[in-house]
């Protein structure tokens, strides 16, 4: 049971690698302070994530490095990917892949698995009827999930309303491609967007710096494949236990501490 557990750790903190691609939870009060948010920043961040608001099904890839801080105060870089199904309002599936193992989330609006197809592992916990509601659960269990602000129901209302600065770089060029830079912070993070234009602006790049950690630790995400009329079949957000598959409790994982 001791290995049981310590593979049920290594999934969760899998988990919590790939998912601080975001901005974190904002602090339920927020001290007043000038704003310099620039409409057209908004409008544009607005534009974005519309197709994901209105998509009743999507699908998406990440890949992702992360940097952390070692306990010798080193940065040391970690690189997973993901790919991630949508139906709304209440069906989710990530398959995330780094640091040599494979975890796959499934949620079909009335509990979520995570299981590791590796050692044969998975854990269930009972969630609510919504995706918006079951993230919320199993963050507060210690499961963030990846790139969550743009799998809630309204993207634009998650990222929107707490920022403090937001402005538009202008159009540049990524790997030969054209794309408009926004850069925006907020209390306890800055991040930037890399979005393409025209009739159907997609996310192509996310930068977040979390400003409470030494160092200034980041996430840089690489988004491919949109899929926003994508035919995700009902069985990919079930999940039935493989032959000799063993089920095991879900440990709370505790957040890393703040420096």
């Amino acid at each position: 049971m001791r290995r049981f557990l310590q593979c049920m750790l290594l999934l969760c903190s899998l988990l919590l690698l790939t998912a601080q691609t975001t901005m974190r939870e904002k602090p339920s009060e927020v001290p007043d302070q000038q704003t310099d948010v620039d409409p057209l920043a908004l409008k544009v961040l607005k534009a974005v994530t519309d197709p994901m608001h209105n998509a009743k099904a999507f699908s998406f890839r990440t890949r992702a490095m992360r940097e952390d801080l070692g306990s010798n105060g080193q940065i040391i870089t970690y690189f997973t990917t993901t790919e991630i199904f949508v139906t709304r309002p209440n069906k989710l599936r990530v398959n995330f892949s780094g640091r040599g193992r494979d975890v796959q989330l499934f949620y079909d609006g009335q509990r979520a698995v995570i299981y590791s197809p590796g050692p044969k592992l998975y854990a269930m916990l009972q969630t609510p009827k919504t995706i918006d509601a079951a993230l919320d659960a199993m963050e507060a269990r210690g499961l963030r999930m990846p790139v969550k602000n743009f799998i809630e129901s309204d993207p634009y209302q998650s990222l929107a309303p707490d920022l403090q600065t937001g402005y538009v770089i202008g159009r540049v060029d990524v790997y030969g491609k054209d794309v408009h830079q926004l850069a925006f912070t907020e209390a306890t993070a800055e991040w930037q967007l890399w979005v393409t234009g025209g009739p159907n602006p997609r996310v192509e790049k996310l930068q977040v710096i979390d400003k409470e950690r030494s160092g200034a630790p980041r996430m840089v995400v690489e988004f491919s494949d949109w899929n926003f009329d994508a035919p995700i079949q009902a069985e990919t957000f079930s999940f039935k236990a493989p032959p000799g598959a063993r089920e095991i409790q879900l440990q709370s994982v505790p957040m890393q501490n703040r420096r």
